[in-house]
C-alpha cells in the first residue's frame, strides 16, 4: 500500500509541476531561486525565473488585441494585450502596494517578458514590442493569440 501510495503522490506532483509549467498569465518574480517550485526558463531558455504558484492575472484575463505590426523602421514588431477590467485593477493594487516587485508574462510555461513595477504604468491596453521577425516574439504572438 505504501509503494502505491507513493506512488500516486508522485503522479500528483508530477502532474501539479506539468500544470504550473503550462500556465499563461502575469505572475510575480520571486528573489530566491533556492528551493524554488516554480522556475521558469524565458522563451529562449537563456534565462532562469523563480515564480510564484499562481498567477496574478491569469490567463483569462487578457486577448490579443490586432494583429502583428511592424514599426515604421520595420526593426521591431508590436502587438495589443488587452486586460479585462478585474485584470487592469489587480494590476494597478500590485503596482501600487510592491513597487518593488518584479512581474513576468509568462506564456505556456515560458517568461515571455518582464516588467519593473517603479516604471511600468498599468493600462488597459497594454503593446508588446520585441525585435522584428523574431521566432521567439512570433511564438509568444502565436501562442498568445491562439489561447483565446
Amino acid at each position: 500500500m505504501k509503494i502505491y501510495l507513493s506512488a500516486f503522490c508522485l503522479f500528483l506532483v508530477s502532474i501539479s509541476n506539468f500544470c504550473a509549467l503550462a500556465q499563461t498569465g502575469f505572475f510575480l518574480i520571486v528573489t530566491t531561486k533556492e528551493n524554488c517550485s516554480h522556475l521558469i526558463k524565458t522563451v529562449d531558455n537563456g534565462q532562469e525565473y523563480c515564480i510564484t504558484g499562481d498567477p496574478i492575472i491569469g490567463g483569462g484575463e487578457f486577448q490579443v488585441e490586432g494583429n502583428l505590426q511592424d514599426d515604421l523602421l520595420h526593426e521591431n514588431q508590436f502587438f495589443s494585450l488587452r486586460l479585462t477590467t478585474g485584470g487592469l485593477e489587480t494590476l494597478r493594487l500590485i503596482c501600487t502596494n510592491f513597487p518593488e516587485k518584479q512581474l513576468v508574462l509568462v506564456v505556456n510555461g515560458k517568461a515571455a517578458g518582464i516588467y519593473n513595477n517603479k516604471n511600468f504604468k498599468p493600462a488597459q491596453l497594454m503593446s508588446i514590442s520585441g525585435k522584428a521577425n523574431s521566432k521567439e516574439f512570433n511564438w509568444v504572438y502565436d501562442h498568445l493569440k491562439n489561447k483565446n
